[in-house]
């Protein structure tokens, strides 16, 4: 292990210690009684976190009552079945996640995993192999691990299904897909990745993990390599953000 890593492990079991992270509400960061049993407090239950409501039957984006499909998936063909995407990338959210991805905060994986998990369930949905969304070598090597990864793990272990890496790899680097447009985001991730691994997918049902879908472009993308190869293809995510 670097030395580099061993500080970082160091510094979280450290704060870990003085600051138990299961005291403390995922979003808002207040002190809670039970976290096993809700891991965000009583005042962030009430706030606009939970992606429930009318939704799109693919992307799980919320839309007007009585409507079945967004105006995107309308025009944009989707080469997934279904998205399932528990909360809004918002605010609380949207900070929670922030430390998940880019501080460390490993142990918000267990609970994001179960509001996905909780969904999938809830639709009697039958999945045979979970496949995180792969982050390029040097990604990977900067930020030390992959946050998909992570949390397909936590979702694998709910579901009783394997879930398997390398199956599909990143093969360029790319731009921060937040800080783009909605075509360009569809553009930053065409033909960057490259299915490896046909026998793990053949003919089952997947479930393709991120951690927040916008556009859905990567998602679908990643879906893209599969047609012709999986049955039914899902994706998840922690959050969906809306698209400007």
């Amino acid at each position: 292990m670097k030395f580099k890593n061993i500080l970082i492990k160091t510094k979280d079991v450290l704060l870990e210690m003085l600051f138990p992270s299961k005291l403390k509400c995922i979003f808002c960061g207040r002190d809670i009684i039970s976290f096993d049993n809700q891991p965000y407090c009583d005042r962030c239950a009430k706030e606009d976190y939970f992606n429930i409501g009318n939704r799109c039957c693919y992307c799980d984006m919320a839309i007007p009552a009585g409507n079945i499909v967004c105006d995107f998936c309308q025009k944009k063909h989707k080469y997934f079945d279904k998205a399932y995407c528990p909360l809004k990338y918002k605010d609380g959210v949207k900070n929670a996640i922030l430390k998940f991805k880019s501080d460390n905060a490993r142990y918000l994986a267990p609970t994001f995993a179960s509001l996905i998990a909780q969904r999938i369930q809830s639709d009697n949905v039958q999945i045979d192999v979970i496949i995180p969304v792969p982050v390029h070598a040097k990604t990977k090597r900067a930020r030390g691990y992959n946050q998909a990864e992570i949390l397909a793990k936590e979702i694998a272990k709910i579901l009783n299904v394997p879930m398997q890496t390398g199956v599909i790899t990143k093969d360029k680097v790319t731009l921060d897909q937040k800080t783009l447009s909605y075509h360009e985001r569809l553009k930053n991730v065409t033909s960057c990745f490259t299915l490896r691994d046909k026998s793990s997918i053949k003919d089952k049902n997947v479930l393709i993990v991120d951690d927040v879908m916008t556009t859905g472009a990567t998602l679908n993308n990643i879906a893209k390599t599969l047609v012709g190869f999986s049955d039914k293809i899902y994706v998840c995510a922690i959050a969906r953000d809306t698209v400007e």
